[in-house]
């Protein structure tokens, strides 16, 4: 009781088996289908081929008929003994009887005539090869002259069929006359030699219940027909006659009547204007395809039986490295692990090998963390103050360089850090700087060992030692290096890297004072720009010329009588030769002289705007701000002239465009303040101005092409479009704390600006969310 608990817990082994079974079945299933209806196809194909090839056949026999009568019945009109039968006026019975037996002559000597039967219009005789002497006899039992009565326009050279109440079949007679005479003569036929044949064909085709029949095109039956299986052959006489009257000559198709399917195929001839068809029962042509399906279905389920059982056995094969693999992971937990009924075999393999990589990966991460961490602690220990190390602490830590031999300490610093700053969250700051360290040591070990750690202040101190004994770290070698570092970089993350680098030092233990001075060399890059690399050669005159420096009193004076005269041309003059001057100066003068400058530039403004009546409104706060920001002295110069610029264009600036910007901003600030309320309007701006309504409206629309009115619906738009768009007020609410009282206005303008209503507006919003 115990095997099948355990089968049902190996899911995936019941999913191969299921796989390959159901794979199986749906082939098996596919490829009998496909069988079976190409049989089909293929059977109806041959049957309407073989019904076709018969009916064409008798409509050869008929036409062939209706040619050979009517060459016999033209040939005996024109007859001379013929011709005195039509047209005498008093009949000699000797003569009468001579002739008539040359025409029983005629009509022996054909297998398929009847009769030959002449109506003389003159004596209102009929002479037949079959009649007795009388005059009124047809020699047909009255059928002719029934017929002759009954129709004033008789088809010439035609099969006519002619039937009476007592006559089992029609006969067939054709007719030759001319009008002016109506005397009329009439070969009929033997109706057994035609449908005799059709009635053998018939009988033949009794093992498949159908049957031959033949209809003019008006659907008039000229063979009635006894079958032994019920076919409504009026219903599809009409179907015939319908597809006659649409001009279709021959035809194959299966109809349904009753329930019942029948196939139905029909030609029709030209000549006698007769229909040819033929039906048989859909279920007894293809009685023996059924047949066979049965005996494919008997097949296919013994070879599906067959199929189950040889896909468990190689189901169970397939399953069995799988099984030898649960055994040695789980062991005895595997009794256990066989009642989680929520997880196949291979699932529970991965959730367990994702497992023991998870806890593999974490405790490598961990040692890899703690080893990193440990190593840019001692790092930054070891560049802050080396004697912060022991010697034994050293010792524990892998370094990748030997800190016995030559080593060298660079410094990588991010250009435009503000952007940098600003530009990148907390976790692509790191992400970057982790890519920075890891490009920087791919590049480096290929020449060199090196250590690389990031400082709190947002650079990188580099830590350079020789990778083998002999090798060089030779500066211009160490310059090509850097650079492709640095194209690297920039290439990559769009990040300029500037690199100062450091004198060579045998001991570790000046690293520290080594790191102060690179940092100070560093700092020059304020003249040699983003992207430079400042080595100590590069450097030692500015550092040389550290003494007291006075600002130049004469450039001074220059520089403040040129901004308050306006004169562009000699204040550039004078700030490009200050800076010239300043790039052979220490940093801290540097500093300390653009900063001046700053004061003058202050300064001068002030003393202007304390003698004018326009005045100049800068920052210079900001200023002082934006200026500590600028890391080349070529941005501080771009700035110096700016700020120049602006002052220029502020003083230049006509009064009355000051005076009517400022009347523009006051009404702008007005309506932002008060577009809630209702009566705010042109009027209302210009009463509390004390000014024209008409001044007013007339500065603002030169000023800004529009209007003050449509000003105001642009800010109570703008501010109903944020309402609709983060609070759940309704329409009206809206409406009213925007300074709307018209509803129907309100959606007016609300459509015109927008091209939706606020709430379509709203559930478009909805929807989207």
């Amino acid at each position: 009781m115990n095997i099948l608990p355990m089968y049902k817990s190996r899911k995936y082994l019941f999913r191969l088996l299921l796989s390959i079974s159901v794979v199986t079945v749906i082939f098996l299933t596919v490829s009998s289908s496909l069988l079976y209806y190409t049989s089909e196809n293929k059977m109806l194909q041959m049957q309407q081929q073989a019904d076709l090839k018969v009916l064409s056949q008798i409509k050869y026999n008929i036409d062939n008929l209706n040619e050979t009568v009517k060459n016999i019945t033209v040939s005996t009109y024109m007859d001379p003994d013929v011709v005195y039968l039509l047209n005498t006026s008093v009949m000699d019975k000797g003569e009468l009887a001579q002739k008539l037996n040359r025409l029983e002559k005629t009509v022996s000597g054909s297998m398929f005539l009847q009769s030959i039967t002449i109506y003389n219009a003159n004596t209102k005789c009929y002479y037949s090869t079959q009649s007795s002497i009388k005059c009124s006899d047809d020699g047909m039992n009255g059928l002719l002259s029934s017929y002759i009565k009954s129709h004033k326009e008789i088809p010439r050279l035609k099969f006519i069929p002619i039937s009476g109440e007592q006559a089992k079949s029609p006969v067939f007679s054709m007719f030759i006359y001319e009008e002016l005479t109506d005397s009329k003569l009439i070969v009929t036929l033997k109706p057994s030699w035609l449908f005799d044949n059709i009635s053998n064909l018939n009988h033949v085709d009794s093992e498949q219940q159908g049957a031959i029949f033949v209809t003019d095109k008006s659907g008039t039956p000229l063979l009635e027909t006894t079958m032994s299986t019920p076919i409504p052959l009026d219903e599809y006489r009409e179907v015939i006659r319908n597809r006659a009257e649409a001009g279709v000559d021959q035809d194959y198709l299966i109809h349904e009547s009753s329930g019942d399917k029948f196939i139905l195929s029909f030609t029709s001839s030209s000549q006698s204007d007769w229909i040819i068809a033929s039906v048989q029962p859909y279920h007894v042509v293809l009685g023996k395809l059924h047949e066979m399906r049965k005996i494919s279905l008997m097949i296919i389920s013994v070879v599906l039986i067959l199929s189950i059982a040889v896909s468990f056995l190689i189901a169970y094969r397939l399953y069995r490295p799988i099984e030898n693999m649960l055994q040695q992971m789980f062991g005895k937990r595997l009794r256990g692990v066989e009642k989680r009924s929520d997880l196949d075999e291979l699932k529970l393999i991965t959730n367990e090998y994702q497992d023991a990589m998870h806890k593999l990966v974490k405790l490598e991460k961990e040692e890899y963390s703690q080893r990193d961490q440990l190593k840019t602690f001692a790092l930054r220990r070891l560049i802050s103050d080396a004697s912060l190390l022991t010697p034994q602490e050293i010792q524990q830590i892998q370094w990748d360089i030997d800190l016995h031999h030559k080593l060298r300490l660079c410094v990588l610093l991010i250009d435009d850090l503000e952007n940098f700053e600003r530009q990148s969250s907390d976790s692509d700051k790191r992400l970057y700087k982790f890519a920075i360290a890891n490009i920087t040591k791919e590049i480096l070990a290929r020449d060199l060992h090196c250590e690389i750690v990031p400082m709190q202040n947002d650079h990188f101190v580099l830590l350079l030692g020789e990778a083998h004994e002999g090798s060089s770290m030779h500066l211009d070698n160490l310059k090509g290096i850097l650079q492709e570092l640095q194209q690297t970089i920039n290439a990559y993350y769009r990040i300029s890297l500037s690199i100062s680098i450091g004198d060579e030092t045998k001991e570790y233990s000046q690293l520290s004072r080594q790191y102060g001075q690179v940092l100070e060399n560093a700092s020059y890059r304020i003249i040699y720009g983003k992207s430079c690399i400042i080595t100590s050669d590069l450097v030692e005159r500015n550092k040389e010329n550290n003494g007291h420096f006075q600002f130049p009193a004469d450039v001074e004076k220059k520089i403040s009588e040129s901004i308050k005269s306006g004169q562009s041309h000699k204040f550039r003059e004078q700030l490009e030769a200050l800076f010239h001057q300043l790039e052979s100066l220490h940093y801290n003068n540097i500093m300390y002289s653009v900063f001046h400058l700053l004061a003058i530039l202050n300064q001068a403004v002030g003393d202007m705007n304390n003698r004018s009546v326009r005045q100049v409104n800068l920052d210079f706060k900001y200023q002082y701000q934006q200026l500590l920001k600028q890391e080349s002295l070529q941005a501080m110069f771009n700035m110096f002239s700016d700020i120049f610029e602006e002052i220029h264009h502020q003083r230049s600036q006509d009064f009355k465009m000051q005076s009517n910007q400022i009347l523009i901003d006051t009404i702008k600030e007005m309506i932002e303040e008060q577009y809630e309320d209702v009566n705010l309007s042109l009027q209302s701006i210009a009463t509390a101005m004390k000014l024209s309504s008409a001044h007013v409206s007339k500065q603002f629309r030169q000023q800004e092409s529009m209007s003050i009115s449509e000003y105001i619906n642009e800010v109570r738009l703008r501010n109903a479009l944020t309402l609709l768009e983060n609070k759940d007020y309704s329409i009206s609410r809206i409406m009213e704390m925007v300074g709307y009282s018209n509803e129907s206005y309100f959606f007016k303008l609300f459509k015109k600006k927008f091209g939706t209503t606020p709430k379509e507006y709203r559930f478009k919003k909805v929807i989207e969310e």
